[in-house]
């Protein structure tokens, strides 16, 4: 293992670490339906390839996860509400963290409520200060692809396409910092 791999290791193992301990763990939700999609070698575990999935933003951009695998770029998938006060916390905190690595990784905040539409989400992002975090409204195919039941549910998904995190519930700026910089660095 380099030196790299393992600093890589060390930081997601000490986000994981520190996220166990985080006092709530935001809204659970019913899920869209009960099927999964799991292949092989895709599903929504670490260490695997998540399912593909094309989606538009609220700004008009055509998202597909597999071009970030291909641009060896990692991303962040980040499933939200706009009532969730959870939720509401995370943004805070992160929105002065992210724009130091928004040139290194995609932040992408998926609506989990599909009731919201494009507006709804537009106002919450500008009111909250979020530049440069794509969000886009939910699409029930990937809601239950990822088998998403709460809030504030992450994914950090590395350069070469293997999910690196899954978990859910607010972050400290402190794990936001371990996130991020474990995803620049896989």
């Amino acid at each position: 293992m380099t030196n790299k791999n393992l600093a890589v290791a060390l930081l997601l193992f000490t986000l994981i670490v520190i996220s166990a301990c985080t006092a709530s763990a935001g809204h659970k939700v019913s899920p869209v339906n009960n099927h999964i999609n799991v292949q092989s070698d895709t599903g929504i575990r670490k260490g695997q390839i998540p399912p593909d999935f094309t989606i538009s933003t609220i700004d008009g951009k055509q998202l597909n996860l597999r071009e970030f695998k291909d641009e060896n770029k990692p991303i962040l998938l980040y499933f939200w509400a706009s009532w969730c006060p959870y939720c509401s916390q995370d943004f805070s905190v992160v929105k002065d963290i992210y724009p130091k690595y928004a040139d290194g990784v995609t932040f992408l905040a998926i609506d989990l409520d599909l009731n919201e539409n494009a507006e709804l989400i537009k106002n919450y992002k500008n009111k909250k200060g979020l530049a440069g975090v794509d969000f886009a409204e939910g699409k029930e195919s990937i809601l239950s692809d990822y088998g998403i039941t709460h809030t504030t549910t992450k994914y950090a998904i590395g350069k070469n396409g293997d999910i690196l995190y899954k978990g859910s519930g607010v972050f400290n700026e402190q794990q936001w910092e371990i996130l991020f910089n474990g995803l620049v660095n896989s």
